[in-house]
Order: structure tokens, then sequence, then C-alpha cells
């Protein structure tokens, strides 16, 4: 064996070193990092380090407290956290309060399933017992929720979030409603509201949700009441009660509570006689309907009849005209109204002041009541005929079978609709006018400032903007009143002998908040009236001295609509109006909308300066997420099978202005994305063993021009990544580092520069230049990821030569100096590179060549000038052992012998030399000089 193949030269290489593992292992260090983290009071660390930099408040929309997070909350909280930390790293004080909304119907619920396990009855347990079980119910479940969100890597002030429950926010939540109740916003009133039967309470527009239904769609007569020949001579017969005028409804069981059919003003409608019955049985040869002209057509197949239209009249002239109810010994007067619309039914509204919004304001223009004979369960009234004692998911068949037998039904049949539904318990909701308590829209221009707010507001999406708007100026009065025990009272004191809450001034108001401060909200239904008012209160309208508290609580709506004045004005470290809310996009119609009609009806301005909306998550075929449907990814598993970053790199790369799709496929490729990066960046550490970057740093402009590139390619990839978290664009921001890892690091740079770090001089310039370049990639990347892998980039910063002893989450990003490179050179000499390596892919195929560095390539067009200015030569730039000029790009075997310590095919420097005859003249120079 000779001395050249016992001679080792591995030695004489320089190959990566680094400690930073390959794994991440992410599920496991993961949480000793948070324990880390907790132990050095990180948080507090950061709020002293920015305590004089510009203010950044993002407010936190309060998720409800109960039941573990889902998929849905981690999107919400980690595109919130990749917005504090960058916010921080761009050189904000970015403090982050976590809030919990704890009242309302939910958790009620849950804690009657608990009496009810012990064979209580909710009528034998005190209001105090109740609402302090639902209290220690809430306090446990932000407790669960709390430790969820940190595993994600939340950064926040945990220890002192604001809770919803707590005596303070609860107190001025009292004082918020008063000041409505002060400016006359606040009022009384009967009026038909979204009623769930099963939850036995009222709901706001925020808290009802559309599915499908299946409804009894009936086309009903109202017989007229009085003879109409001076509309038209030809609305005769034997009898005016032989005319009908005809409603189509699918709501069957709010016949009983009809008061009046509405017509169009400027609809045409048509009086048909009927000429032949068919098989309806409900009517005869000779009498007459009434029917919108444009949909008589549609009706007169519905009913199975034939008929001649015998006059056409506008309906401005049914104003008032007097028709029967169906089968109730009372009128029902035509009322005409914008409302009714030609896109279903039979141009005439069977019109029921108690259950429709619509029918309401019609109502009150003619002076009907808003009659509703359902009670709060939804069963009917004992004096209701024919559905007496019935609950309204039974009166439907009751309804239509009596309008069968009375001769009123000329058809019945099934409509599948969206129908509005409960948030809560998905069951169809109804309209009922019950006493309520409503913040006006139009009252102070509540609507008017509001649409004004909207327009000075910086929304993301851009669409959210069109989307609020036209639903805050179709939206009716605010219905803020609840009839269940878990909440705020609404503290409204009333006269018992003339129903006035005059005596509920703001100074009575102040004293009822201070006591709710001390003892929470319990206390007003703990303590009697007289202990809220002054000694020998008397009423200022009519001078009665019995009082009584109102029962109501408020809409859990108000109570996180109100965060603004219970948490931003009254913590110094944030402020109102906050810089940024971001919520799902259902938020417009929900804490968006509440917050800013909370904030506009109190204090005239919008509670925040830019709303970000997100999508839904819905699995790889674009179906929400559901239990039935099998399809749920918790995100709990998924930290526990890959780690919390891979989770949040996920929702960083999704396009959140649309819903959010995920699937186990979606998450491996994330996982190869986040390897790809992390490897990266464990080449670069690799490479810099040894290196300090106060003796070892080389100037740009002092670095060789192809090292130049790499940095010019690092500031444009900052400013990029910079502009991107400043815009919240965070998609770009996975594709672009992405990208510049696999593509032009990985797939360009460090591959042309692995020979020189390996193998050039350890004191080479050429080598100096390029670790130079790899320490500014390595600080600039791991800044640039921090926002988004933060356990990946805080123990990748641990590794970093001459990193100091702080967080990489203290750090701020850190701009890179450009340096003016030949773009256009480069260019071309990519769309060559690019030809180049398709030649070298199909000649490895071919078995021409084990691999490039063995290839002599020919190239035509070679810019010799381009690789000079360079000082690198194009076998370097191709890693291939030759290259020539030809006239096309051609591959063959490169002549020559490998160098056994670079690989590289060469002619030998020294092929006499006695140890090392087949080193290539660069690897003879550095083995022989040391």
């Amino acid at each position: 064996m000779s001395d050249q193949e016992k001679f080792d030269y591995r030695p004489t290489v320089f190959l990566p070193k680094t400690d930073f593992p390959m794994r991440g292992s992410l599920p496991q260090s993961e949480p000793k990092r948070l324990e880390q983290w907790e132990e050095q009071d990180l948080h507090g660390q950061l709020r002293k380090a920015r305590k004089d930099a510009p203010k950044f408040v993002l407010h936190d929309g309060p998720p409800y407290a109960n039941g573990s997070i889902h998929i849905g909350h981690a999107v919400n909280k980690v595109l919130k956290d990749i917005v504090i930390r960058s916010k921080s790293m761009l050189g904000f004080d970015a403090p982050y309060v976590p809030g919990w909304d704890c009242h309302g119907l939910p958790i009620e619920l849950k804690v009657e399933e608990k009496f009810k396990k012990k064979k209580r009855k909710k009528e034998d347990i005190s209001d105090s017992e109740f609402r302090a079980e639902c209290r220690e119910y809430a306090a446990g479940q932000i407790d669960v929720q709390r430790e969820e969100f940190k595993r994600l890597g939340i950064t926040g002030d945990w220890e002192n979030p604001y809770i919803t429950m707590d005596y303070a926010f609860e107190a001025n939540t009292v004082r918020e409603i008063g000041r409505f109740l002060e400016n006359g916003g606040l009022y009384k009133g009967a009026k038909p509201v979204h009623w769930c039967v099963s939850c036995a309470t009222a709901l706001a527009e925020a808290e009802v949700e559309y599915d499908d239904h299946t409804s009894h769609s009936i086309y009903v007569k109202f017989a007229a009441g009085e003879a109409l020949t001076d509309i038209a001579p030809e609305l005769t017969g034997d009898s005016f009660e032989q005319i009908s005028i005809v409603i189509w409804t699918t709501t069957p069981w709010t016949i009983p509570a009809n008061l009046a059919v509405s017509v169009g003003p400027g609809i045409e409608y048509s009086a048909v006689k009927i000429s032949a019955a068919g098989k309806n049985a409900n009517l005869q040869t000779g009498e007459i309907l009434i029917l919108a002209e444009e949909l008589r057509s549609d009706v007169m197949c519905a009913i199975g009849a034939e008929g001649e239209v015998v006059a056409r009249f506008d309906g401005k002239k049914l104003d008032n005209r007097k028709f029967r109810h169906p089968y109730l010994d009372q009128d029902a007067p035509i009322l005409v109204g914008d409302h009714v619309t030609l896109e279903a039914g039979t141009g005439s509204v069977h019109t029921a002041p108690g259950h429709g919004q619509e029918d309401y304001e019609i109502g009150i223009k003619y002076g009907l009541k808003a009659f509703n004979p359902v009670g709060d369960t939804g069963v009917f009234e004992e004096a209701t005929p024919v559905v007496a004692g019935r609950h309204v998911y039974q009166a439907n068949a009751i309804v239509i079978e009596h309008l069968l037998n009375c001769g009123a039904l000329l058809e019945t049949s099934e409509v599948r609709h969206s129908y509005p539904h409960c948030w809560r318990c998905h069951k169809p909701l109804i309209f009922r006018a019950t006493p309520q308590w409503f913040i006006s829209m139009d009252k102070n221009e509540l609507r008017e400032k509001a649409l004004e707010a909207i327009k000075k507001t910086v929304w993301t999406p851009a669409w959210g903007e069109n989307r609020i708007r036209a639903m805050v100026e179709a939206r009716p009065d605010w219905c803020v009143s609840r009839q269940r025990n878990w909440g705020v009272p609404i503290t409204a004191i009333r006269c018992s002998a003339c129903e006035s809450h005059a005596v509920t001034t703001p100074e009575v108001l102040e004293g009822i908040a201070t006591q709710v401060e001390e003892g929470g909200a319990d206390v007003w239904f703990a303590r009697d009236v007289a202990q809220f008012l002054p000694a020998g209160a008397r009423c200022p309208d009519c001078g009665g001295s019995e009082f009584e508290k109102e029962t109501d609580i408020l809409d859990v709506w108000f109570d996180s609509g109100s965060t603004h004045a219970c948490v931003l004005e009254k913590r110094g470290d944030l402020g109102s109006p906050a810089d940024l809310y971001l919520e799902g996009s259902d938020q417009h119609r929900g804490w968006f909308q509440s917050s800013l009609l909370e904030s506009v009806g109190t204090r005239g301005v919008a509670p925040f300066k830019g709303v970000l909306t997100h999508g839904f998550v819905v699995d790889k075929n674009g179906n929400k997420m559901s239990k039935s449907r099998g399809n749920v990814i918790a995100p709990q598993k998924i930290i526990q099978q890959m780690g919390a970053d891979i989770l949040r790199l996920w929702v960083a790369s999704s396009d959140y202005s649309a819903d959010i799709r995920i699937s186990d496929e979606i998450l491996k490729q994330l996982a190869e994305s986040y390897r790809r990066i992390r490897n990266t960046i464990r080449f670069l550490l690799g490479n810099l063993d040894g290196f300090e970057p106060g003796r070892d740093g080389v100037a740009v402009a002092e670095r060789q021009p192809l090292d130049q590139w790499a940095s010019h390619r690092l500031s444009e990839l900052e400013q990029s990544v910079h502009d991107a978290f400043e815009t919240y664009q965070f998609h770009r921001i996975h594709q672009e580092i992405h990208n510049f890892c696999s593509v032009e690091l990985g797939g360009f740079y460090l591959d042309v520069i692995k020979d020189r770090l390996y193998c050039d001089g350890a004191d080479s310039a050429r080598r100096a230049s390029a670790r130079a370049t790899l320490y500014d990639l390595s600080d600039t990347l791991i800044r640039l990821i921090a926002p988004i892998l933060p356990f990946t980039a805080e123990e990748a910063w641990e590794f970093l030569p001459g990193s100091d002893n702080q967080s990489i989450h203290l750090q701020p990003f850190r701009p890179v100096a450009d340096v003016a490179v030949d773009a256009r050179g480069w260019d071309q000499f990519f769309s060559l590179r690019e030809q180049v390596n398709t030649a070298l892919d199909q000649a490895k195929k071919d078995k021409v060549v084990g691999s490039s560095i063995a290839a002599t390539v020919t190239v035509p067009g070679l810019d010799a000038a381009f690789a000079e200015r360079l000082n690198e030569s194009y076998e370097q730039l191709f890693i291939v052992a030759r290259v020539e000029d030809g006239a096309n790009v051609t591959v063959r075997a490169a002549e020559g012998v490998k160098c056994p310590r670079c690989w590289n095919v060469a002619e030998p420097a020294d092929p006499a030399h006695a140890i090392h005859n087949e080193l290539c003249p660069r690897c003879l120079e550095v083995v022989t000089a040391s």
C-alpha cells in the first residue's frame, strides 16, 4: 500500500461543525423552552426593554371560557402572536393582554347539568349559589385554556389577563350601560326579537346562525270584510265574502297572531275570477282571488286552478280596506308597505307584528300592537284559539289542518330554505315580541356615526369594510337584554307606579357600580332595591316611592363590546383606541360590531384604528370542520406529534383572507418546509465554527462579488419580509424565506461556496469573505423567523457565534446594508445556468457522468467578463470540472484525476510528489503550507 493511499485528508478539510441538531424534536424540546422563558420572565424582560419605544396595542377579543381550545382558536392566537412578536422586533412596545369572556348561557347550561346530576332542580337553587357555581366553572375553564394557549408559544401577560367576570370589569360594564341610559340611547320596549324557545332567551343578531331548514309553506285566503266595488266594479259577486286576498307564508304557527295583510304600493294586483277549481276543495267557480299580477301564473299553478283576470289595480287602492282573519272573529286590514316584494309568494304578506321585524315596523305605522300569544318556552297561551297550550313546533300541523277544515287553505307543501338558528343549541329560532331592552341605532345618530367610524378604520382584507358597513346599515336596534341568570344585570330601577326608570340617575348608577366593584354583580340580585337608592327617593315622573329592580341580564356581546372601556382605558400599559383588533370574519357581526357600537355610542369614536379578519379552518376539500364528518384536527394532537412550531408555520403559510385548509398531507408538506429552513440554518451555523464576529467579520464592500450578491439578495429578503410583517402578509414571509433557503441558498450559493469553505486555506480571503456572509445570513434569518417559529429561533440563536445571552425575542430586526450588483449580468447567468443544469441532469440519467464535478460542459455565448468581474471561474459557478465555449450546451466526462481532498476533477499539481501526487493545485498548496 502506497503512502498516497495511507494519507488521510479528512483532518485538513473544514467540514461543518455545530451542536445545533438536525432534528428539532419539538414535542420534547418546546415544553422545556416554555419553562425556561417562564423562569426568566421573558415577557417582563421584553416590557422593560421596550418601555420607551412607540406603543402598538393589539387588543385581544376574548374567547369564551368553555372547553379546550380548537384549531380555530389556534389560528387566531398564533396570528395575534406573530403580530405582537413582529411589532416588538420592528421596534414597538407591543404588550399583549389576553382576555376571557365568562358570562352567558353555555356556562349556565353546564352548571345546570352539574346540578341535575345531583338531583337538584334549578328553581330550588338560589341565585347566589347558582352564580357562584358559574363563576367557579368559568375560572376552571380559563386555567385549562391558558395552559393550552401558552403551549402554542403565545407570549403575553398570562398572570394578569382581563376576565369579564372580575368585579372591576363587571362594575365598569354597569357604568357603560349606564352611559346609554343617561344619553337616552337605551330604552325598554316590546319588539319582536330572535328568540330561542330551547334556551328561553332573546338573542342578538351576532348570536344567530343560518342553516337549512324544512318549513311548511301555505297559501291562505283572507276573505273581504266589506264591499270593494269602488276599487273596481268587477269586484262583486253573490257577496263580497266571495272575494279574497291570498297570502303565502312559511310560518303557519304565526297565523294565530295575524293582525293584517300587507301589500306593496307599486305592485300591480289582479282580481282573478275562478273558472275551474280543479281538485281544490276550498275553491269555488266564480269566487275572486286577489294576487300580484307578476306572480299570478305561479300561484294559480300551485293551487291547481284556472281563472281569468277581471280587474287590475295598484296596491295603494287597497290601503286600509277591511279583510277578515281566516278563522278568528277579527278584521285583518290591508297595510301598504315598501317591505313587500315579488321574490316569492303572492305579493300579499301575512302580517303578525309580534312575530317579525318588518311586520312590527309596518304595524307601528298603522297603530297595531305587537301581539304575541307565545310564552318563553314556545308554548301558546291558554287563551289562544285552536293552539292553546301547544308548542310552536307542534302548531304548524294543527294550524294547517284547521285552515283546511275552515275552507281557507288553498295549498300546502314543504320548502327547504335558509333559516335562523340559535348559535348555542343550533335549534330553529322564532321571532317573538317581548319586553326587552334595546340600544337605539338612530337615537344620538348612532348608525350614522358608526358608519363614519367604519370609513376611518383600516380594514384588512379591504373587503371587510363593505361587509360590516352593509350590516350596520341594515341592522335593527340592538337587543341587549337576556332572560337568564349568569351575567351582568341591567341595573335600572323601575317605579312600581308608572314604570319610569327616571330614578336611575347617574349618581345612583355610580353608587350601584361601586357596590358591584366591592362584591361583584351578585350584589344586584342579593340586596334590596332600597340599598341602591338614596333615602326618601321618589320617582321624578310621578312622585311614587315604591321601586323594583330590573331582572334581565346584559347580552354578553355588550360585555365583550365594552372591553375598550373596561380594559384598554383602565390599564396603563395599553390605551384606546387600539391599533388593531384581530378576529375571525364572523366577528363583523359579532365583536367588531358590538365594540364599534358601544364605543361610538358612548365616546363618539371607534375603539380601533385597524381591523384584521381571518377565515375559518376547513379540511382539504373545503368542508367545514365537524365532529360528525370526522374531519376535525385538534391542535393538541398536532403539537404532540409535530410541535407547536409546525402548527405555527401552517398558520403563517396560509392566506388567512380566505378559509384556511388543513389536512395531514398539508401538515406533512409544512414539516418538510420546516426541515428545509432548519437545515439551512444548521448548515450556516456549521460553517461558522470558531467564527468571532468582531475578529472575523469582513465589511460587505470588501467581500468577494459572489458574496456581495448573496448579501444583496439577503438585503432584499429582509426588506420584503419587513414590509410583509408590517402589512400582515404572513404567507408571503413563509414563501420568500422557504424559496430563499431552498433555491437561492441551497440550490446555488451554498453549493458554490462549499468548495472554498471546506477546502481553501483557513485564512484565505475567499473563505473569510464567505464566512462573514454566512454569519449575516444566519443572524438575519434567525431574526426573521423568530415571530413565526419562536422555539426554533431561540434554539438557533443560542448557537450563533457572538449572540449575547439575551433571548432572540428581545432583539430587533436588523436591516441589511445593500450593495450594488450587476443585475442584468446575474439574470443572464441564471438563465444560462438553468440550461446547463438541465443538460447535466440528463447526462446523469444517461450515465454520461456520475456527478457534475466530473463533467466538462460546453456553453454558447459565455460572457467571460462577467466571471472576471466576480473573480470566479465558470467552473466554480456551474460546479463542474471544465467549461468550454461551444455552439450548444453539451456534457461529457471530464479528463483528469479526481482530487482526493476536494473531489474536483483536474490535472494534479505535482504528479511526481512523493505523497500528494493526486492533489489539485489549490489543495496541494493548502496541505503543504500547513
